[in-house]
């Protein structure tokens, strides 16, 4: 075990007796086939265990002593598995819970990005979640958001300016600058973006380029940028790695990129990595978390110990995690054992040489609940006539433009800071027929979403969340029929995972019964906001098309002479260029 005193030097140093055999270890796992990714290798051996870190491995029946053996008896050994980007917020779990869920699938360290509570609650919102990952008891490290808020067009409860962000850099456990959504603002040249990236300067910056290409992906990463976890075709992917950014093949609940991307993870790029960037607790509980990556690649052709790498090795070196991403001499003992390489069952966790265990209190996190305003109860929904219709499509955060009349279910998004502001359009696709879902997470401001329903069910939805304090509800008739509290800054829960996700089970079935064909409404509805994905994207200020970087003016500014978009639309009087 790790040295109460913290004495590096003296753990270190008996490190080294314990490697050179002259003394006992603390634990010696017996009998196991090392995957060692850095080099594609399995390999027979004993791994032996001081002060938190591997000493040494060694040959079967090599003698090795330890105050503590377990016999692994040929299972295998794998480095623990590292998210490299993922928002916790988006599993509707506390750092806690989460750790709770994705422990026992093998997840022993995470980057996470939580732009969504720094949305909420600015820069004391980044530093609770370190400190709420500090007692979860998986390593959670974090990236510093950088779009908060995401554009122009967004307005949620905080902003955080170059000066917030150089401080919050400073944090222990600050990894580096998270995805730079922006990216018209990069390319654009504007200061408050640049002022950021310049804040960032000299460490990791994540990337987000949906759909950019050719000179603009080039001057995109010539701004200083290290990687990026849009891309969605094989083709998208290669001019990635071709320009010099680290690609993240992204999976979770509301993009799936994993299966269109395996051509190119086949042919072995060294600066690549899996990650989940949003996936819902009752996907992590149902299908599994990094391990079910890995059993997606192997059986669509990787060498297991490829397969390994892109969450182990790669991500560590991506961050600059030195002592993390092998099992190897002087690396922290954070292992895995597992069953197989192909289902990837994980037999135990191992975080610093014990068994991994979740726990701690979730510290209190002040503010952040749904104001809808006194003139809620009396607001009507209508939408404007010229709007397109937000084509949603089930797999994908992207959306189409969808011509006029083509609509089967409104969305209302809502100011949910007070300040009074709601927009309505048409979407297609999701197949809700009657009755209102809605949730107070909207990346990446935060509002809250409303799709579908009479006037009178939005209205009642919305007090609804407000009650809960932000959280998940299906109402039908005026009536809740499904909820998930969501109290932590609207966006999370700190119920043990199974309960919350039966909670998030009861609003899929009520959705699912009023004609909602979504495989993860809530997950899907979440990001109908988000102002820097294609095409269309609702917020409390109106309907942007991201496409054209400009909302669509509302009835009253057709009469204003405002000039035409293609397609006869015109620009927002206050987003001209």
């Amino acid at each position: 075990m790790r040295r109460p005193d913290g004495g590096e030097r003296a753990a270190r140093e008996r490190l080294v007796r314990v490697a050179r055999g002259l003394e006992d270890g603390d634990l010696l796992v017996r009998g196991v086939q090392v995957i060692q990714p850095a080099t594609g290798e399995v390999f027979g051996a004993d791994v032996l265990v001081a002060e938190g870190r591997v000493a040494a491995l060694v040959g079967t029946g090599s003698g090795a002593r330890a105050a503590r053996v377990v016999e692994a008896r040929g299972a295998f050994l794998a480095p623990g598995f590292m998210d490299a980007h993922v928002h916790i917020e988006s599993s509707l779990l506390t750092p806690a819970r989460f750790a709770e869920a994705v422990l026992p699938r093998g997840t022993t360290a995470v980057v996470a990005e939580p732009h969504e509570v720094a949305n909420v609650l600015g820069a004391p919102g980044l530093a609770w979640m370190l400190e709420a990952g500090r007692s979860s008891g998986l390593r959670v490290f974090a990236s510093v958001p950088s779009c908060v808020p995401a554009s122009e067009f967004e307005c949620g409860g905080a902003t955080l300016g170059a000066e917030e962000v150089a401080g919050a850099l400073r944090l222990p456990g600050v990894l580096g600058l998270a995805e730079m959504m922006n990216y018209p603002g990069v390319l654009g040249g504007d200061s408050g973006v640049w002022d950021v990236l310049e804040a960032g300067r000299g460490g990791r910056v994540d990337g987000h380029a949906a759909g950019v290409s050719g000179r603009d992906l080039m001057a995109y990463a010539a701004a200083g940028i290290h990687s990026d976890h849009e891309a969605t075709t094989p083709e998208e992917a290669r001019e990635r790695l071709r320009a010099g950014l680290w690609l993240m093949v992204r999976e979770g609940s509301a993009a799936r990129n994993l299966e269109a991307l395996l051509p190119v993870l086949r042919s072995g790029p060294r600066r690549a990595m899996l990650v989940s960037d949003d996936v819902s607790v009752d996907e992590l509980l149902e299908l599994g978390h990094l391990d079910r990556l890995m059993r997606a690649c192997v059986a669509g052709g990787l060498h297991p110990a490829d397969a390994v790498a892109l969450v182990t090795c790669n991500p560590a070196e991506y961050w600059g995690l030195r002592d993390l991403g092998l099992v190897a001499p002087g690396y922290h003992a954070d292992f895995v054992l597992l069953r197989d390489l192909v289902g990837f069952e994980v037999l135990e966790t191992f975080v610093s040489g014990v068994e991994a265990r979740a726990g701690g209190v979730t510290p209190p996190l002040p503010g952040g609940g749904v104001t809808l305003g006194p003139g809620w109860d009396a607001a009507t929904f209508d939408i404007p006539a010229h709007w397109p219709v937000m084509e949603i499509r089930p797999d994908q955060i992207t959306t189409g433009m969808g011509e006029l009349g083509t609509g089967d279910a409104r969305l209302v998004v809502a100011d949910r800071y007070g300040r009074g502001e709601h927009s309505t359009c048409w979407t297609s696709g999701s197949g809700l027929t009657g009755g209102a879902l809605a949730v107070s997470v909207l990346h990446d401001a935060h509002h809250v979403a409303i799709l579908g329903g009479t006037d009178a069910d939005v209205r009642a939805a919305g007090r609804a969340l407000e009650e809960l304090g932000g959280g998940v509800v299906v109402v039908a008739g005026g009536e809740v029929r499904a909820s998930l509290p969501l109290p932590f800054a609207g966006l999370m829960s700190d119920l043990p995972p199974r309960e919350a996700a039966a909670r998030l089970s009861e609003v899929t079935a009520a959705a699912r019964a009023l004609g909602c064909r979504l495989p993860y409404p809530v997950t899907t509805l979440s990001f109908l906001g988000l102002s820097v994905i294609p095409a269309l994207k609702l917020t409390p200020r109106g309907l942007l098309d991201v496409t054209q970087w400009r909302l669509l003016p509302r009835e009253e500014e057709l009469s204003r002479g405002l000039p035409l978009l293609p397609g006869g639309r015109r620009l927002h009087g206050n987003a001209e260029d």
